[in-house]
């Protein structure tokens, strides 16, 4: 497993996405079982990703955001 300043195996990252995936297609309960390290790995790539990105967008005016405020429509 990756340590702390390595790189992560890119075929173990793929074999954990595809097993989280995997469940979106099971039957409704399916669990998936990672361990702490998978996780940790699963983290650290996810944070390496994140911060590749910028954190601002320069937008031009007008813009309209859309979206949906508090609950689903239909909900109690």
């Amino acid at each position: 497993m990756a340590l702390q300043g390595q790189e992560i195996d890119p075929a173990v990252l793929d074999d954990i996405i595809k097993r989280l995936l995997e469940v979106r297609l099971a039957r409704h309960g399916k669990q998936v079982q990672l361990s702490e390290a998978e996780i940790r790995q699963l983290c650290a790539a996810s944070r390496e990703i994140f911060l590749q990105q910028p954190n601002l967008l320069e937008l031009e005016a007008p813009i309209k955001i859309c979206g949906v405020l508090g609950l689903p429509l239909g909900s109690p």
